[in-house]
């Protein structure tokens, strides 16, 4: 099955795309341990203002890879930039990734 793709569309699809993605070349993204990524919670300024609680599952000195589920369990990622984010503790999050490794409590 084949569909027509609207070039415009796409077009201003992949430009405004490229505005979020960062220079990887200028500044290398470093990540966190599987599991153990932390937790932030962002404003998504290009959604109209939407507050997310998400991991940070990569970050350079500019923007940070967010992770995070809806409310309809579906998993969102995305490149946003740093000032849009602050770290809080997992038991802050509205939402807890069930595979993360915790250390052992006494």
């Amino acid at each position: 099955m084949f569909y027509k793709v609207d070039r415009t569309k796409a077009r201003g699809l992949l430009q405004q795309e490229s505005s979020w993605h960062p220079d990887f070349k200028r500044f290398p993204p470093a990540r966190a341990p599987y599991g153990r990524e932390p937790y932030v919670r962002a404003r998504l300024e290009a959604e109209g203002g939407v507050t997310v609680d998400a991991k940070a599952i990569g970050w350079t000195r500019e923007h940070v890879h967010l992770k995070w589920q809806d409310a309809d369990y579906r998993m969102h990622t995305r490149w946003v930039p740093a000032a849009w984010v602050r770290r809080i503790e997992r038991d802050e999050s509205s939402w807890q990734d069930p595979y993360d490794i915790r250390d052992a409590e006494d």
